[in-house]
């Protein structure tokens, strides 16, 4: 079976910067793949690059067998805007803050995109939002709008929200990183659950614990490549490499 993502020899610049660099990755559907590496090493950039809000320099990136952008003559070359929105569509992503409506209920933040742009009846979408804050422990705050929920809620709110488009694939970029460390736990149970789903998702993260107990792959990245990769056994009982050692060490003094 292809893989469901497929990032090959990716390379991003910004200006001089060498953000990415030759980043090659696969994932496979219902695998859970962290990434992680020290701030500044391209983790970000990379998850950016799959759904179309950083446009690579070269390479290729192909989703379901479909290419969305591919780089023959070393200029990438993507597919047409509307092209682009379909595949888009089926990538939830959920980012470092919320990014919830604040005029909006939860149930109007999750219903929202499901009805606006897959054209669901609003009561299929209620009832599927329903579900969803069900199974991210939120079912009696329907009602509530954001500035009545606590950031460990909103974030819950928001994974909800990208769940409610019936993603194929669920990008996590440093979900708990805005939370405070005492609500983080509530996040990361919502991505164990989706793990054990089989939820296809790719995750930047700091948050080591996640890693090694969730992740089926963990990617370890640095100076825009990837350094290492394997299990998470591999990578933080018997890392190969200088950099992922010295990395290992750093978190583990902090």
């Amino acid at each position: 079976m292809a893989p469901l993502l497929e990032l090959n020899h990716i390379c991003k610049r910004f200006g001089s910067l060498q953000a990415l660099d030759d980043v090659t990755l696969h994932v496979n559907k219902g695998e859970t793949v962290a990434i992680i590496g020290p701030s500044g090493s391209g983790k970000s950039t990379l998850l950016r690059s799959v759904n179309y809000l950083e446009k690579i320099t070269s390479g290729e990136i192909i989703i379901k067998g479909q290419p969305l952008v591919q780089s023959p003559q070393g200029k990438p070359i993507y597919l047409s805007e509307r092209e682009i929105r379909r595949i888009c569509s089926e990538i939830g992503m959920i980012f470092q803050h919320f990014n919830l409506f604040p005029h909006m209920t939860t149930l109007g933040n999750i219903t929202y995109a499901p009805i606006k742009v897959k054209k669901q009846p609003a009561a299929e979408a209620e009832a599927e939002a329903r579900r969803l804050l069900k199974l991210v422990g939120l079912e009696a705050k329907a009602d509530c709008y954001p500035a009545q929920l606590s950031g460990g809620q909103k974030q819950r709110v928001a994974i909800a929200r990208g769940l409610a488009m019936q993603p194929e694939l669920m990008l996590f970029d440093e979900p708990t990183s805005a939370l405070d460390p005492e609500i983080t736990g509530e996040v990361l149970s919502v991505m164990k659950t989706l793990a054990e789903q089989r939820m296809t998702m790719l995750v930047v993260t700091h948050e080591m614990g996640f890693a090694r107990e969730v992740a089926d792959r963990v990617i370890f990245m640095a100076d825009g490549h990837i350094v290492e990769q394997g299990t998470p056994q591999d990578i933080f009982e018997n890392p190969q490499s200088e950099r992922l050692q010295n990395f290992l060490k750093s978190i583990l003094r902090s």
